[in-house]
Formats: C-alpha cells, structure tokens, sequence
C-alpha cells in the first residue's frame, strides 16, 4: 500500500490500539479486565480459564509474528467467550496486519459492538476500508471521529487524504488545515499543504507551509529543497540563493544544487560569484549536461568573459546532444562581442536553423544585427580610407 496508509496504520493501530508482544499494550476504554495476575482473598493466583490460556498463546504468536497461530488462538477465545474484547480487538489487528482487511473489519466491527463509540476501533476500520480504497466507507467511519471532536486529528488527516485522492483540493485543505490545529508542528501535513497551495497557484501559501514544514523537522532536507525550488521557479532569486546555500553547505558533492545556485547567484547583484558554482557543478557530474554548460557560457559572456563563453559553448557542442540552439546563440553572442561578425553570423544561423521556441527567433534577429554591423564596420573603414 501507499507510504501514508502505512503511517495512517502506527497511528491508527500501534498508537491508539497498541502494539503487539511484550507490555505497554494501550487497551481501547471499556475493555474487560483479564484475571490474569489477580490473586483471591487467600493471596493465590487465581487459574487462568481456557479463552484466558488461548488469549495469552496469541500474544505470544503475535509477538513472534506467527500471524496464523495467533489467529488461531484469537479465534478460539471469542470462540470460549463472546464478549472478549481485547480478543475480538487483537484479531483485527492481526487481520489487518495480515493485509485481510476485510477480516480486520469483521473482527474489529464486533469489538465495536462491545465498546461503543470507542474513537481506536472506529479509526482502525476506517484505515481498514481506506486499504481497500473504499472511500465511501473509510469516510464515514473518520466522520465519525471528528463529529465527536472537530479537531480530531487521525479522522480529519485521512478524510483530507481521501479527498485529495478524489481531486477535491479545497476540501482536502479544509481538513488537513483542520488537522494541523490539533498538531501544528506536523510536517508531513504542512509539507502536503503546501504542495495542494502550489497547484492551486498560491505561492505564498505554498512559502509559508514549507517555511513551518522545515522549522517542524529541521533534518527533513527534502522541504528545503521544495522551498529552494519554489522560490528559483518563481524567480525569486534572491531568496533561493540563501536556500541553495544551505543545501550546498550540506551536500557539496551535489551538483543540482550547485547548478541552480549558479544560476539564482548570476540573477543577483553577487553574480560575479556563479561561474565558480557552475564549474564546481560540471567538475561533480554536470560534465554531461548541455544546460550547465550553455547556462556557463551565458554568464561567462554577461561577465565580459567572452573567450570563456566560446569554450563552454563549444564544450556543450561537444557533448552532440540537447540545448543546442542555446549553445550556438551564446557562441555567436561571445563573437559578436568580439567583433567578430561573420563568424558569429555562422553561430546564430545554426541556432535559427534548429527552430527553438526561444532562441532562434533571438538568433534570426541577431543574424540581422550582424549583418548591420558589419556595414558599419566597412563603412567607417572607408572613412578612414579618405581620413
């Protein structure tokens, strides 16, 4: 099943049904005591009864993860006694750990029956139908928990989870924001909100949701690098090169981050700094990537280093894949500034020839400005002729 289902299933079953072997087990409120270690008025033990013996065998099978002792033994204490509620509770579980949820309901239905209203078992059939992806189902019974308390937050996470599974974002927000009232430092709710905020196109939000995200789980890395994204797809350069400082700090061997640090710095009034990023990201792996290489030749020749920019160009060329058009512009760009006009009208023709949505137009155009400035050339030579 899906990552967050199994998440769904600690919360719904280890902590509010409790977990299998050894003590600590958490029981759901109106269990029936066990007899197990009272003593009569004498001070004896008293003799543990059939459906007791069976029960305790379970627990031990359970502990071992021999599922299908366990449910044997489950089976044969309702069985002896009906009304045995921490049985009935533990077959469900061991059902649904047995991935039988159909089973898991059953059992965990008739352990509802025994302890009405009780929020652990009405959480666990609904995880149960959600592992089936019946919504329908699992909806009601996660209803159930937050008609009896708004804020609840097991039934308000998965009826969010549901709904965004339908495609009904605003709803899915309404319940994951509801959610988070009761748990504002999850990070996982925060960081799922704020990628509902982003396909909605509500940037700030999506901003506001990764910033909390990272200052609720400092060491998952994963959200600043959503955030460092958000702010480089957005262009806000200024902010991304603070996050993509901090990615580098902590994984210099990276060379995306090296990459995009590049780039947001030569967006900045700190771009003298982006080349030296951008060779460290070829220097790490990004030797093979044309975009590094036509992303270094565009800075190089936004810098004056115009000699530079034709070694990248021409090592991006190389490579005889991909950004081409963005290579032969950025090529004919160095000669031009190097005044070397006929030779870059060779460069922006190769780049008009490839039909690029975004830079043979620019170079078609260029071709024109070279040929102007070559007339000039010619022209101011002759005046220096009858100079």
């Amino acid at each position: 099943m899906k990552p967050f289902l199994s998440i769904i299933s600690l919360l719904s079953l280890c902590g509010l049904l409790g977990c299998a072997g050894g003590g600590g087990q958490t029981q759901p409120q109106g269990i029936e005591p066990s007899t197990i270690g009272r003593t009569d008025e004498m001070g004896f033990e008293r003799s543990l009864g059939p459906a007791e013996i069976a029960y305790q065998s379970a627990r031990q099978f359970m502990s071992a993860g021999n599922f299908t002792e366990a449910i044997a033994n489950l089976e044969k204490a309702v069985s002896i006694r009906p009304n045995y509620l921490e049985a009935w509770s533990d077959l469900g579980r061991v059902h649904t750990e047995s991935k039988n949820f159909e089973k898991g309901i059953a059992a965990y239905e008739r352990a509802l029956e025994l302890s009405p209203g009780n929020t652990a078992l009405i959480a666990a059939i609904g995880y149960n139908y959600l592992n089936m992806e019946n919504y329908e189902q699992a909806s009601a019974y996660f209803m159930m928990l937050v008609e009896e308390n708004p804020l609840d937050y097991i039934g308000n996470v998965n009826l969010a989870f549901i709904a965004q599974r339908r495609g009904n974002e605003l709803e899915a927000i309404q319940f994951y924001e509801r959610a988070l009232e009761s748990n504002p430092a999850d990070a996982r709710t925060l960081g799922t909100l704020a990628n509902l905020y982003a396909e909605r196109g509500d940037s700030e939000k999506r901003y506001e949701y990764l910033t909390r995200a990272i200052e609720a789980d400092p060491d998952n890395h994963q959200y600043k690098r959503q955030l460092a994204r958000a702010y480089f797809s957005d262009r806000r350069y200024e902010q991304a090169v603070p996050m993509y400082e901090e990615l580098v700090a902590l994984f210099p061997d990276d060379p995306d981050h090296r990459r995009r640090l590049g780039f947001a710095l030569s967006e900045t009034d700190r771009n003298r700094e982006a080349p030296a990023q951008l060779e460290k990201a070829i220097e790490l792996g990004a030797r093979d990537d044309p975009f590094t290489w036509a992303l270094l030749a565009k800075i190089y020749n936004e810098s004056g280093q115009h000699r530079k920019a034709i070694e990248s160009a021409r090592s991006g060329l190389a490579l005889g894949s991909g950004e081409k058009a963005f290579l032969h512009y950025q090529w004919g760009e160095a000669l031009s500034k190097l005044e070397e006009y006929e030779a870059a009208i060779g460069q922006f023709e190769a780049a008009a020839r490839l039909r690029d949505a975004t830079w043979s137009g620019l170079a078609q155009r260029q071709i024109e400005r070279q040929q102007a400035l070559i007339k000039r050339r010619e022209a101011e030579r002759e005046r220096a002729l009858y100079d």
